[in-house]
């Protein structure tokens, strides 16, 4: 009995290091392909929200106006967001819910088969610049995923997929952003600005 648990045992440790190991294989194969989506999915993302701050698409023009100052890029803003309200709600309803569910369906199938695509993992594998982080499609996942995603993420945590920092920031989010304990807890700390704000700032993503 004791040599069946024991085979048992070793078979499922072989088969979980086969796993992991053909995960990474598989996106080493596909990471031009999965670059190129992830990519395409993160611009969409922020460029219909940003057109609702500065009404056009051009990368330069936004941002050169992110680089300014607080002050001047707030005075700023009071003149460009789009004021219709019915097309603010036609950009949200539209444009931006639908593709956030798409984007987060799409995000669990490439996890599922190939563990969660960090930037740190796409960067190991893609010859191509990755200046982007994949964690902010599902920083804007619809709450109807949160539940599915909390399971996927914290296994992804435990396989050494997620950088401590994205993991605490999307735990707060999936945890519907009400408490920013999870931060604190994976790499965050509170700062305090001189102007005597506070924000939170990661300190220890290993």
């Amino acid at each position: 009995m004791n040599k069946i648990l024991l085979t048992a045992i070793l078979t499922l440790i072989s088969l979980n290091f086969y796993s992991q190991s053909n995960k990474e294989e598989l996106l080493k194969q596909d990471i031009a392909g999965i670059v190129e989506e992830l990519k395409f999915m993160y611009h969409y993302d922020q460029a219909t929200r940003e057109y609702l701050y500065y009404q056009t698409f051009d990368k330069n023009i936004t941002d050169s106006i992110e680089n300014l100052s607080k002050e001047i890029r707030d005075n700023r803003m009071n003149y460009t967001p789009v004021k219709s309200d019915s097309l603010k709600d036609k950009i949200w309803n539209s444009y931006i819910n639908p593709m956030d569910k798409l984007h987060t369906e799409r995000m669990i199938a490439i996890t599922k088969k190939y563990g969660f695509p960090s930037a740190q993992r796409l960067k190991k594998f893609s010859k191509d610049s990755v200046d982007f982080n994949p964690v902010i499609l599902l920083i804007h996942s619809p709450s109807e995923f949160s539940k599915e995603l909390i399971e996927i993420v914290e296994y992804e945590k435990d396989k050494g997929r997620i950088e401590k920092c994205d993991f605490g920031y999307l735990l707060w989010h999936l945890n519907g952003r009400s408490d920013f304990q999870p931060m604190l807890e994976n790499g965050y700390e509170i700062v305090k600005k001189e102007d005597g704000t506070i924000h939170l700032k990661a300190v220890d993503c290993n």
